[in-house]
């Protein structure tokens, strides 16, 4: 276990949980919420909303004549809420809408089930927090740049240059790329050379550059393998059977990846997900056991003896909270879930139900540790998430359709859709309990750090999630009707190509119909288990450390993030091999804040990025036209890719002379 004194000292009491706290949190997480709705719906993505919080507060909070670090890694915590609640219901619902089960997003319907969802996560992560945030193999990436954002700004001096001049850096690279899109996002080369398909390429995210300096070198290297696997030997492999016609290179490339390669991602996903599972079930079943233990000796409140600083929510009241919410989810799915069309019986329905809560409650705890253990491998905005959902909607779609009548599905459309909405509800609930937990394991490990109170920053996530359960839904339906979702447009004369594509809703639609129809390619999945098997073998054998979660990432992940993040491990590994043989030369506080310069610098660039991607998403999604900005045409992407390509090397060059040779 790690130790380690926290910034604010276990004896030490400041004001934490405060009106101006409150306040500010909900502002800020209505318009994280917002911004990221949009983005989750535009590009399937979330800009990471804990840093940009952190900013904004301690920049608020200085207007008052008192304020802490405490209260403004609560502010944090609680808007943070506003991304993880909006991935939780975007990467989901609109499925809904692309199935046409639904016609529009009925809005307390998704209240009830963002709530659920989101409140099931922060009662999840609570016994996990001892598990995850003191295990020496997990960076918490993200998680220890928000640690340095708000210890930066506390001591008013210490590194928050560093954090200001790189995150200035961060902010107009991406407004560049993201606004002006006068930088190239990424850079690929794709050509038909007989009958296959062969390139490669590169991204140019600062984003990911950033937290490829922080998660160091190994994980990026595990990715950057699977992204070799997928993407350089895999696409080829795939064209050799194809009937490739007369395409472009560039687009076979990107179908393969979409319809193969990343199902082989999604089975390596499986497999690294259920390994890493059975690691972490001796730590969490010993977290349950001290928690019972010290609620056992302390009576009513279970934590009176304990640091300030290791006082979670007593695990009884985890307990009664899962216990309430699952009876409250049963409300829900009678609700929404069609039983009658399901065409099983009237006796049935109750048995159906009470399946449907037991197994969003079970597959969402397991899950849950799973994604928190992402956050602290690769941070909240690169955890792929998403694979281990898939996962979770391929589970569930199996045991239905193993229940539901063949013929039914085969000639009722009707049986086939409430089918699938019935699977897309649970995915809801599994992914909204995921995704929290995935950030407040975050956010958990920013309190470990800094000296927070646990169970406050626990309260105080649940205050995020219930305004954002309260915000989204509408977003959804304002946003739909403005532009539609997927091939769905909610009225006539609407332009197709300004629709949303809401990608990650977009994949679940298809796997869901996939599993009904019978066409999911279990072969394909089985590969990537067989990939993962082979990467744990080749590790015993060689007592290697490849990370196979690493390389079933960087199969399943984007070119362009995966690259971009091995980047940023390769510049982290070249400055530590330069400061390395000078360290005689240097006192031991030199070398220590050089080193601590480097992950200044990447936060900088993490808080930067995601600012403007938030500043950006306002304009955009008010005017409806995400190249409200451009100056640059599409015709002009080999200059685009040329200036992107120079700014990425001059980025890199930068770092590396000013963590090196403190050079500005």
């Amino acid at each position: 276990m790690e130790t380690h004194k926290p910034f604010v000292a276990d004896m030490v009491q400041l004001p934490e949980i405060t009106p101006k706290v409150i306040g500010l949190s909900i502002i800020l997480t209505i318009l994280l919420a917002i911004s990221n709705a949009y983005l989750a719906l535009k590009v399937g993505i979330l800009a990471s909303a804990s840093i940009p919080a952190a900013i904004v507060s301690m920049s608020v909070l200085r207007f008052f004549k008192q304020s802490n670090i405490l209260e403004n890694n609560l502010v944090q915590t609680a808007a943070s809420a506003g991304e993880a609640v909006a991935g939780g219901i975007v990467y989901t619902i609109p499925a809904l809408i692309m199935l046409q089960f639904w016609h529009h997003f009925a809005y307390w319907e998704n209240v009830a089930i963002a709530a659920t969802s989101g409140l099931l996560g922060v009662f999840f992560s609570i016994p996990l927090r001892k598990v995850l945030v003191t295990d020496p193999q997990l960076h918490f990436p993200e998680g220890r740049a928000i640690a340095e954002v708000l210890i930066a700004g506390s001591e008013r001096h210490f590194g928050l240059k560093e954090i200001l001049v790189s995150g200035g850096i961060g902010a107009i690279i991406e407004f560049a790329q993201m606004g002006l899109q006068l930088l190239a996002e990424f850079v690929q080369g794709w050509w038909r050379v007989g009958s296959v398909v062969v390139g490669f390429g590169t991204g140019f995210s600062a984003t990911m550059i950033g937290i490829g300096y922080i998660v160091g070198i190994n994980i990026g290297a595990s990715i950057f393998i699977g992204a070799i696997l997928g993407w350089l030997l895999g696409v080829p492999a795939f064209a050799w059977n194809m009937d490739l016609g007369q395409a472009h290179a560039a687009d076979l490339a990107m179908t393969i990846w979409q319809e193969k390669v990343r199902y082989v991602g999604i089975g390596a996903m499986l497999v690294a997900s259920l390994w890493t599972l059975l690691t972490l079930l001796k730590p969490f079943a010993h977290s349950i056991v001290d928690a019972m233990k010290v609620f056992r000796s302390d009576g009513h409140y279970g934590f009176d003896h304990l640091p300030r600083t290791q006082r979670d929510v007593p695990i009884l009241y985890v307990f009664l909270g899962i216990i309430t919410l699952s009876i409250g989810l049963y409300g829900v799915f009678m609700k929404v879930i069609p039983l009658e069309n399901l065409q099983l019986g009237q006796q049935y329905h109750v048995a159906i139900l009470l399946s449907g809560v037991m197994y969003a409650v079970i597959v969402g705890a397991v899950f849950s540790a799973i994604t928190g253990y992402f956050s602290g491998m690769v941070g909240v905005t690169a955890s792929p998430g998403s694979a281990i959902i898939i996962a979770g909607l391929l589970l569930a779609a199996i045991i239905l359709r193993m229940v539901l009548s063949v013929a039914d599905l085969a000639n009722l459309l009707s049986v086939k859709q409430a089918a699938a909405a019935m699977t897309i509800f649970l995915g809801a609930i599994i992914t909204g309990a995921a995704a929290i937990a995935n950030d407040n394991i975050q956010d958990l490990k920013v309190g470990y750090i800094v000296g927070s109170t646990p169970w406050k920053q626990q309260l105080m996530l649940v205050l995020g999630v219930i305004v954002s359960a309260f915000v989204i839904p509408w977003v959804m339906e304002l946003l739909f009707q403005v532009y539609g979702i997927g091939d769905i447009l909610p009225h006539a004369g609407m332009d197709l190509h300004k629709a949303l594509p809401a990608p990650p809703a977009a994949m679940m639609a298809t796997v869901t119909m996939a599993v009904f129809n019978f066409s999911v390619p279990w072969h394909l999945i089985g590969l990537g288990a067989i990939v993962v098997l082979a990467v744990v073998f080749v590790n015993g054998v060689t007592k290697k450390n490849i990370s196979v979660l690493g390389v079933a990432m960087g199969i399943y992940l984007p070119l362009a993030t995966s690259t971009a993040l091995f980047i940023g491990a390769l510049l982290c590994y070249l400055v530590k091999r330069n400061l390395t043989p000078k360290r005689h030369q240097m006192t031991e506080n030199e070398f220590r804040y050089r080193g601590h310069h480097g992950v200044l610098i990447a936060c900088g660039l993490v808080s930067g990025t995601a600012l403007m991607n938030i500043i950006l998403a306002i304009p955009f999604a008010f005017y409806g036209n995400p190249n409200l900005l451009r100056i640059v045409s599409p015709e002009h992407q080999g200059l685009t890719a040329m200036l992107g390509s120079v700014v990425t090397v001059i980025l890199c060059c930068w770092i590396y002379q000013v963590v090196c040779h403190g050079k500005r």
